[in-house]
């Protein structure tokens, strides 16, 4: 199955086609988390501020996030030169705005309720304890999805998308699924993972 994504840059008249294909979805603990070959990784992070309670974050290989803005900015920068910070985080959010924006939009429909989200906000991860003690929920559990994706003449890499059990449930139940485990329904959670 595949999700087409197209995130067009007005603002420097070139267009990128983003593919987001082969969806794996499982339920992590805190101490079974890892980052794998998305380290060293940039998260970015939505909060629901209407029609859904929860967050979403967004886990980039710091690579990719280089490619990304080098695309948006027109320019080339080697991965030993590229700085993280105020510009490129703001790069990169931009990009997300859009995509999660346009989203929020389509789950507002698949719902039939209203779903706004949070300005994104980025942040880099140097240390993966300190990530999960800030972003794992008490009951230490999330929804991992984990993406290949593509963009046109660019990036061939995966990227994860990090949910509460909490907001997936609520998510699934605006479908009319409740009560059965997130196993049987992971082709459809992670659709929603895209959506948010």
């Amino acid at each position: 199955k595949s999700v087409r994504l197209i995130v067009e840059r007005h603002y420097i008249g070139n267009v990128r086609r983003v593919d987001i294909t082969t969806p794996t979805v499982s339920v992590v603990s805190a101490k079974d988390f890892t980052l794998g070959d998305l380290q060293p990784a940039i998260g970015v992070k939505i909060d629901y501020v209407a029609g859904l309670s929860g967050s979403n974050i967004m886990l980039l290989k710091r690579s990719d996030v280089r490619a990304i803005v080098d695309i948006l900015m027109g320019s080339t920068t080697k991965d030993e030169d590229f700085e993280i910070n105020e510009l490129n985080m703001s790069a990169i959010c931009e990009v997300m705005n859009q995509m999660m924006g346009a989203a929020s939009t389509a789950m507002s429909d698949f719902l039939n309720r209203m779903v706004n989200i949070s300005t994104p906000q980025a942040f880099e991860i140097s240390s993966l304890d300190e990530f999960v003690e800030k972003y794992f929920p008490s009951n230490g559990m999330l929804v991992v999805i984990r993406f290949k994706f593509s963009i046109e003449d660019a990036v061939e890499s995966e990227f994860m998308s990090a949910l509460s059990m909490d907001l997936v449930r609520e998510l699934l139940k605006g479908f009319g699924i409740e009560g059965v485990a997130l196993a049987d329904n992971a082709d459809l959670i992670a659709l929603l993972g895209v959506f948010e």
